[in-house]
């Protein structure tokens, strides 16, 4: 049977195991269980003696590891198999989103003052993006072990304005790089101008900014789970909804039997510390992702940050307006009032959603009302705070034409 250990800064929180059958358990620690500041890693794997089996288990930890076409080529350049989530987790689960550690039973992970971090000059930084599509996250560098959720290719590193460097050995990151995806114009734009956006209409979002080196231009994101405290950057433990719910990350799509609003609603309902905010946050993010034409909304692009024992809703991500790619799905990934089709939502599916997540369609109407308003005034304004940062920057008249139209649209139905 193998090993790894689960690490919470440099307390071992648990340790996971294999057996020949590929079986996946874990426990935890009784070092982790007698602390009194111990948290529980997820919710489906709450704070407890003995031992969690393989579903939910291999559901948490493979949930860290990156997907698709992303997850393959960072196998093969481990040479190892993409289905293969232990090894995986073993190779690359020093520095995972949220707080915890994952590292060989023989070792374990530095303290703050022994965090190294390698320099990078300006031509580094843009050879490593033009990397990217052949290396995402450094995968196979010696020293580097580095996992993040998601099928986009990225770029993880630490930024102390105006230097880049690369964490090694499992020493905390605090930035993300996302380079255009191919086939999808602007789409660093897009995502950039939307999360303005967002920000400016009061949804919680980490700061964002465009990037540009010699070879090309990056969106840059600001890790929410990385905390700089004096000399030292904390990581912040969260866990994504497929995570807190025991799913796979194959099952973040309703439409593949994944959760829905209702589900999402009811998860930040029983365990929020302040629900009566956080239910109000995932209102507006149902908004914002149907009114901006997000069809890629998701149960991984939702999380929960933990605040000592405290749980909160985390600010919200990978926001952009997927609706001007007619190659990409028109279709909602969660429905509204059990219609995922944009176009065909109607008061009546508004008033349905309304009882699905517990609050009267009059409160409902009233708010998806002022919301639509607020957007309407702010857009135009965002867009030349935008162009004002980023002169020269691609074209985003599709996007805005696309946003205006679907609010108005909206703002019609209660009139």
């Amino acid at each position: 049977m193998e090993t790894l250990n689960v690490f919470f800064e440099q307390t071992r929180v648990g340790s996971i195991r294999i057996d020949s059958r590929r079986i996946f358990s874990f426990n935890y620690s009784g070092e982790w269980l007698d602390l009194p500041e111990a948290f529980q890693i997820s919710i489906s794997m709450p704070l407890q003696e003995g031992v969690f089996q393989h579903d939910t288990v291999k559901s948490f930890f493979s949930n860290l590891l990156p997907e698709s076409a992303v997850r393959k080529l960072i196998s093969k350049q481990l040479g190892i198999s993409d289905k293969n989530d232990f090894m995986l987790l073993k190779r690359i689960g020093g520095e995972c989103a949220g707080a915890i550690s994952i590292l060989p039973e023989s070792e374990k992970p530095e303290s703050p003052d022994q965090y190294q971090y390698r320099s990078l000059s300006d031509e580094q930084l843009s050879d490593l993006i033009v990397q990217i599509p052949r290396r995402p996250l450094l995968a196979g560098q010696d020293g580097i072990r580095i996992s993040l959720a998601g099928a986009q290719e990225k770029l993880v590193l630490f930024h102390k304005d105006p230097s880049f460097y690369i964490p090694m050995n499992g020493a905390p990151s605090n930035v993300i790089l996302k380079p255009a995806m191919v086939h999808f114009q602007n789409s660093i734009e897009n995502e950039c101008f939307c999360m303005m956006l967002a920000g400016s209409l009061g949804l919680k979002v980490p700061p964002v900014s465009i990037v540009r080196t010699k070879s090309r231009k990056v969106l840059l994101i600001k890790r929410y789970d990385r905390n700089p405290d004096n000399d030292f950057t904390r990581r912040i433990h969260q866990e994504d909804f497929c995570q807190a719910m025991g799913l796979s990350h194959e099952l973040k799509y309703e439409a593949d039997g994944g959760p829905g609003l209702k589900a999402c609603f009811d998860l930040t309902r029983a365990y929020s510390a302040n629900p009566i905010k956080d239910l109000q946050q995932l209102m507006e993010w149902v908004f914002f992702n149907f009114l901006i034409g997000n069809m890629d909304a998701h149960a991984k692009n939702l999380s929960f940050m933990y605040q000592g024992k405290q749980i909160r809703l985390a600010p919200f991500y990978d926001m952009m307006c997927t609706n001007i790619y007619e190659h990409l799905s028109q279709k909602l990934a969660m429905k509204i009032g059990g219609e995922n089709r944009p176009e065909w939502i109607m008061e009546r599916h508004w008033k349905r959603f309304s009882e699905e997540i517990k609050i009267s369609s009059a409160v409902l109407q009233k708010r998806l009302t002022a919301f639509c308003l607020g957007l309407i005034k702010k857009i135009d304004i965002t867009h030349a705070d935008f162009i004002g940062r980023y002169q020269g920057a691609g074209l985003l008249d599709d996007v805005i034409t696309t946003i205006k139209k679907r609010t108005y649209t909206t703002l019609k139905q209660f009139e």
